[in-house]
């Protein structure tokens, strides 16, 4: 019995690990939550969000923008600008040497 739910838990353990070690490597991350800051007049200009775990903890992201950085407001084309913090947004970032790049922004509709 005992083996059994510590078998279990190890399983339940790599089910959390592997997608976050896979993120951590170099691929894409997508978060949900509340823009907390957006800087348009640094260079690189940056994006932050906050966002909850899947364990209920809160987190916070923040990214560099580049060239391929996609800005979206709903199914429209957006500008970094039209954003404030408070909003609804939806954030794809990835993971590279020196810190994040943000992929994908986009704002989402009050709810």
């Amino acid at each position: 019995m005992i083996i059994k739910s510590v078998a279990i838990s190890f399983v339940a353990l790599l089910g959390i690990l592997i997608p976050l070690e896979r993120a951590m490597a170099g691929g894409l991350v997508k978060v949900a939550g509340s823009v907390e800051a957006v800087d348009v007049s640094a260079r690189p200009q940056t994006f932050v969000i906050k966002t909850t775990t899947a364990g209920r903890k809160e987190l916070i992201v923040g990214c560099r923008l580049d060239d391929k950085t996609v800005v979206r407001a709903g199914r429209h084309a957006g500008k970094l600008e039209n954003f404030r913090a408070g909003d609804r947004a939806q954030l794809i970032y990835l993971r590279v040497d020196d810190g994040l790049v943000c992929r994908k922004i986009s704002k989402k509709r009050k709810e």
